[in-house]
């Protein structure tokens, strides 16, 4: 199972803060957040759905290990059920 974590602004922009990301990198989760598929973002890019994917992946380590020392970022969670689950 992927881990997944709640794409809101704040998380979103202290994301691209504090994980120096470049412009591309920047659009994917913008327009991740806002519900694009990866299909329509490798059309906007002009890439492959296969180099999103790569670039989706790299985000992924780019964030864990950013989480770490971040203050804002919560931790990603090990499935949808666990991401969903009311304290």
């Amino acid at each position: 199972m992927t881990r997944h974590v709640y794409l809101t602004k704040a998380v979103v922009e202290a994301f691209i803060v504090e994980g120096n990301l470049n412009e591309r990198q920047q659009y994917i989760m913008r327009t991740r957040a806002i519900g694009y598929t990866i299909a329509k973002q490798a059309r906007e890019l002009n890439l492959s759905v296969d180099q999103v994917n790569k670039e989706i992946a790299k985000l992924k380590r780019i964030y864990d290990a950013t989480q770490i020392h971040s203050k804002i970022l919560p931790p990603r969670k090990k499935n949808s059920a666990e991401l969903n689950k009311i304290k």
